[in-house]
């Protein structure tokens, strides 16, 4: 494994995928779909967040664990991308994802579990991540968990990390940010639908999402974001809370979008903006990469030219 320069943000995926969507007119559960076009391209939340970062400029790393010829593929794209990066490999494949687009609402996915990960390439992970954490500001860290690592994976990772002064980010769902929350992060970022899971009540709009958010930030955590889609972003820490508003854009695929949001928003803290402005660029970010096919993520000129146009509304009070 290669020692990476000094990179702020740390992105971990632990189980990224090659992310295969295929678009077709109309949906037909149980009969014959006739694929109009695909795309591949390489996924994982953390895989996401370290490309749109390195679009915006910012200082990143990501790592985790890859296998097998679809594990090549994302360092190809990695690479392509100038994205540092440096992985441990594992026996089997890197998880093959399968999106299907018909333009009706809500893709539909179907996400494979990933490779087992032995004792030996966790401890080589966790050794690998001693020697980033030194020169990290943020340690992101998101999705879900492959075979064989611990349920409570996040936790071990954040309190590592805290050693060294870094400050974690969750991006995860289910049992994973329930352990991640044991010990609260610096950052969580769930979408609606992961914050009404964890929250166990309905977060349907921006003012369930704000109230969400605070919810986040009475349990421990410095900043919350609950991502809302189309409408948006809520905010909240101990000090400011905003509604971010994105500008109307035709969405193509929400995938990776709140990944890019975590990235913009890492990225602007890096370059030392406040959490408005912050927040203004990572809103931006993923509404770009709503505006593009399958799981491509938003571009740098696109995030840029939406930036202006994202409303911030502070919540007084």
């Amino acid at each position: 494994m290669s020692r990476c320069r000094a990179a702020v943000i740390v992105s971990i995926t632990l189980n990224p995928s090659v992310d295969r969507t295929l678009f077709v007119s109309s949906f037909k559960p149980r009969d014959t779909n006739r694929v109009e076009r695909t795309e591949t391209d390489a996924g994982g939340k953390g895989v996401n967040l370290a490309r749109v970062a390195k679009e915006l400029d910012g200082r990143v790393f990501a790592t985790g664990f890859l296998g097998g010829r679809t594990g090549r593929i994302v360092q190809q794209t990695l690479e392509a991308e100038a994205v540092e990066h440096s992985f441990v490999e594992v026996e089997g494949e890197t998880r093959l994802n399968i999106t299907v687009e018909d333009g009706q609402g809500p893709p539909t996915s179907f996400n494979e579990r990933g490779p087992e990960i032995s004792l030996h390439d966790w401890s080589a992970l966790c050794d690998f991540l001693e020697e980033l954490y030194p020169a990290a500001t943020y340690v992101a860290m998101g999705g879900s968990l492959p075979p064989g690592v611990p349920a409570d994976a996040y936790l071990i990772l954040q309190r590592a990390a805290r050693e060294y002064g870094c400050l974690s980010v969750v991006d995860a769902d289910g049992y994973a940010l329930q352990n991640a929350m044991r010990e609260p992060p610096f950052l969580v970022k769930p979408n609606a639908d992961e914050a009404s899971r964890y929250l166990r009540r309905e977060v349907k709009t921006m003012e369930d999402g704000l109230a969400a958010a605070r919810e986040f930030v009475t349990r421990g955590v410095e900043v919350a974001i609950v991502s809302m889609g189309a409408a948006g972003a809520a905010l909240s820490s101990p000090e400011e809370e905003y509604l971010a508003r994105p500008p109307q854009v035709e969405a193509v695929s929400t995938i990776g979008s709140g990944d890019s949001l975590v990235a913009g928003f890492l990225v602007g803290l890096e370059q030392g903006m406040s959490f408005r402005e912050a927040l203004r660029l990572g809103v931006a970010a993923g509404t770009a990469t709503a505006m593009t096919n399958g799981s491509e993520i938003g571009r740098r000129e696109t995030i840029l030219s939406l930036v202006k146009e994202v409303q911030i509304e502070p919540v007084d009070g």
